[in-house]
């Protein structure tokens, strides 16, 4: 398996290196940081294991809701299954620019449990759809709970806040909009691919078209399921909601653990939605930078100066290196069951399984 993927290998390392680049940056020009060795000394390390436990339980729960979408969709699947390819989405969003890599690694991961691209893609969507509905829903509540908090404190953040919050409802309405005019829009699409095809961006214009129109159809098809099972999207939608409350709740088990006391847990999470709507749509991988940035900027609310620095360093630790440490480990597992026993898979076909997921690292 030796010089695997070496240029995939290459760019991750190099995007990992320069984030954390980026957070030790930071820390330099932050003045109020010193005696780093005696604040670690006293973190309470309880605290930091809840916090880890509940990235895990955001992974289960994540995991929970794509086994009972391919349950509903098309016919049940381990669980052990889901959660592998929900560890593997999240990798890829983790280390791809608007965490646009983690769906078609889950179809493609999806094709081989023998679940079909068509109704691999309406899971998804349909899980797309209901994270963000549930999303601006929480979202919401931090704004009315939050915003002028938020604004009062530091107005350029609150009003990046608003842009994620916008985007993020626009989003929703763009895929009802596209549900209810299907052939209003396939139509605009296919005149866009005609002209990009004049002007040669697009080779193959019919072969995109054809392409297009099975997104299209899957996509009508996971809303038609929608509509006909609304008791099983309320529950995935519940599932949902605790997904992101674990995801929201890590910065308050830092803050317990670092010793601080007098903020609630409502006040925090709230605060750390703001915060996710603020840098979902920067382009970087991880929304790197701004996620940092963006932490040190809205949680000086409640860490003192000289915890700041080390509140950010464990969040972003637990909340997103987690992320690219467990999908390696996955891709690295299953690399290994294929090679050992295959699974009554092909001698061919094992030797293409390993290689592409020693290529996905």
């Amino acid at each position: 398996m030796k010089g695997f993927s070496m240029k995939k290998n290459k760019w991750t390392l190099i995007y990992i290196v320069l984030n954390i680049f980026i957070i030790v940056l930071i820390g330099f020009m932050d003045p109020e940081i010193k005696d780093l060795d005696k604040i670690f000394g006293k973190v309470k390390p309880a605290w930091l294991v809840v916090a880890v436990a509940t990235m895990v339980v955001f992974w289960i729960m994540d995991g929970a809701i794509l086994s009972y979408g391919i349950k509903l969709i098309y016919r049940g699947k381990s669980f052990w299954k889901c959660f592998k390819i929900s560890i593997i989405g999240q990798y890829y969003n983790a280390i791809t620019p608007f965490a646009s890599g983690g769906q078609p690694a889950q179809v493609y991961y999806m094709n081989m449990i023998g679940i079909p691209g068509g109704s691999a893609s309406s899971i998804l969507m349909i899980k797309f759809l209901i994270y963000q509905i549930v999303l601006s829903i929480f979202s919401t509540v931090a704004i009315v709970w939050k915003g002028m908090t938020i604004y009062n404190f530091n107005s350029w953040v609150f009003w990046f806040s608003i842009v994620g919050f916008v985007i993020n409802a626009g989003a929703i309405i763009l895929l009802v909009f596209l549900s209810i005019k299907k052939g209003f829009v396939q139509g605009l699409v296919y005149k866009t691919i005609d002209m990009l095809s004049r002007i040669k961006l697009i080779k193959n214009s019919e072969n995109t078209k054809k392409k297009l129109k099975s997104h299209v159809e899957d996509f009508h098809h996971g809303m038609k399921l929608m509509q006909d099972n609304l008791k099983g999207m309320l529950l995935m939608g519940f599932m949902t909601g605790i997904q992101l409350i674990c995801f929201f709740s890590i910065t308050f088990f830092i803050y317990m653990a670092l010793g601080l006391k007098g903020e609630s847990w409502p006040n925090i999470i709230f605060v750390q939605a703001l915060l996710y709507l603020a840098v979902s749509f920067i382009p970087t991988p991880g929304a790197m930078g701004a996620s940092e940035t963006g932490f040190m900027s809205f949680f000086r609310l409640f860490f003192p100066s000289n915890l700041i620095f080390v509140a950010m360093l464990l969040w972003r630790i637990i909340s997103y290196y987690l992320n690219i440490l467990s999908g390696i480990l996955v891709i690295l597992f299953d690399s290994i069951k294929y090679s050992v026993s295959g699974d009554n898979v092909s001698y061919g076909a094992k030797k293409f399984i390993v290689k592409k997921h020693m290529d996905d690292i």
